[in-house]
């Protein structure tokens, strides 16, 4: 169980920069940015969707590391 947490969990320093980033954001709309609805939406989403990332490729790289067995081949059979 402490191996998915492990892998769910975020870096320090991607947990400190996603908030240093949110925090500029929030003060550029309370510093009154008048900035459209559209590039808020993927301004706020960007990080979320770059751990997403993230998760997959390290889900990848966990997949391609595990050892496939085919068993025996038809060609040994036929020994």
């Amino acid at each position: 169980m402490t191996q998915i947490i492990n892998a769910l969990t975020v870096p320090w320093n991607a947990f400190v920069g996603a908030f240093l980033y949110y925090t500029f954001l929030t003060l550029l709309v309370l510093g009154g940015a008048d900035l459209p609805a559209l590039a808020m939406i993927v301004s706020y989403s960007l990080p979320v969707v770059l751990y997403g990332v993230f998760l997959v490729n390290r889900a990848v790289r966990v997949l391609a590391a595990l050892p496939i067995d085919l068993g025996e081949t038809p060609h040994a059979l036929a020994r």
